[in-house]
C-alpha cells in the first residue's frame, strides 16, 4: 500500500508540472489573473474600511479585527482554490462523456480528477491575504505565544479542509443527478461570503448551522477569536484551537461520500 501511494504521489507530482507548465504558457494572462483576484479582495477590504470608518466598529469588532478575519478566510480558500477549485465543474466531464479517462489511467480517479489542474491563479488570493493579515497584525500589535502560531497554521490546515471538503461534496452530486455546479453557486458562494464577517451578528440558527453542520465557523471565526484574544469561555477558546481537527474529519467525510458517488458512475458516452 505504502509503494502505491508512493506512486500516486509522483504521477501527482508530475502532472501538476505539466498543468503549471501549460498555464505559463500565457504568462500575461496568468499575471492579469493574479493582479485581478488581488485587487477584488483589496475592494471588498476597502467597502468594509468605508462600513467601518463611520461606525468605528460591528459588533465589537474594529476594521483591523474585521481585516484578519477576513484575510484568515481568503488565505485558506487561496490554498483550497488551488487543489479543488476545478472539482466545482466536475458534472461537464460527467456530461461530456469525458469523466472515463480518469477511470481507466494507472492512477487513483480521485488524485487523478483533483491533479488535472493546479491552479496557480490563486496566488492571487494568498498575495492579498499575507499582506492584509500582516498589516492588521502589525496594527493589532498581536503579539503570540507558540501555541498561536500552532493555531494560525491549524487554521490554515482546517480552513483548506474544510472548503475543499464542500467543493468535493457538492462535486459527487453529479454521480447522482448529473450536476452540480449550480450547487456551487447556491452553496458554497453564500457560505464563503457569511463568513467574511463575525459570526455574532448572524441569528443563532445560521450559527448552529456553520458550527455543527457545515462547519464554516472553523474556517476563521473561531480560530480568529483565539488568535485576537476575544475568546470569552474555554469552550471557544478550544473550538478555535481544533479547526485541523474538524477540517480533516469533514474532508475525509465528503471524501468518502465523492467515492461512494463513484461507485454509482455510469458513463453518459461521447
Amino acid at each position: 500500500m505504502a509503494a502505491r501511494m508512493s506512486r500516486n504521489i509522483r504521477l501527482y507530482g508530475t502532472m501538476i508540472q505539466a498543468s503549471i507548465r501549460a498555464q505559463f504558457q500565457y504568462r500575461y494572462a496568468f499575471f492579469m489573473n493574479i493582479l485581478g483576484w488581488a485587487m477584488s479582495y483589496a475592494g471588498t477590504a476597502i467597502t468594509m474600511w468605508t462600513v467601518l470608518y463611520r461606525f468605528q466598529e460591528l459588533h465589537g469588532w474594529t476594521f483591523w479585527q474585521l481585516l484578519f478575519l477576513f484575510a484568515l478566510s481568503v488565505l485558506s480558500w487561496g490554498v483550497c482554490v488551488i487543489f479543488f477549485f476545478h472539482f466545482r465543474s466536475m458534472d461537464q466531464y460527467i456530461l461530456n462523456g469525458t469523466f472515463d479517462r480518469f477511470l481507466i489511467r494507472p492512477i487513483h480517479p480521485f488524485f487523478h480528477f483533483m491533479a488535472m489542474k493546479f491552479d496557480v491563479g490563486a496566488f492571487g488570493q494568498l498575495l492579498f491575504s499575507i499582506i492584509a493579515l500582516c498589516l492588521a497584525a502589525s496594527h493589532l500589535h498581536l503579539q503570540w505565544q507558540l501555541l498561536d502560531v500552532f493555531v494560525l497554521i491549524g487554521a490554515i490546515l482546517g480552513g483548506t479542509c474544510i472548503q475543499g471538503g464542500l467543493i468535493i461534496l457538492i462535486s459527487a452530486a453529479a454521480f447522482w443527478t448529473t450536476r452540480s455546479e449550480r450547487l456551487y453557486w447556491v452553496i458554497m458562494f453564500p457560505a464563503k461570503s457569511m463568513m467574511n464577517y463575525p459570526l455574532s451578528i448572524y441569528p443563532r440558527l445560521l450559527q448552529w448551522l456553520v458550527t455543527y453542520l457545515i462547519p464554516f465557523a472553523f474556517v476563521n471565526y473561531f480560530p480568529a477569536i483565539v488568535l485576537l484574544g476575544k475568546a470569552k469561555s474555554r469552550s471557544v477558546q478550544v473550538f478555535g484551537e481544533i479547526s485541523p481537527v474538524i477540517g480533516l474529519v469533514f474532508f475525509y467525510i465528503c471524501y468518502r461520500i465523492w467515492m461512494a458517488g463513484l461507485n454509482r458512475y455510469k458513463s453518459a458516452g461521447s
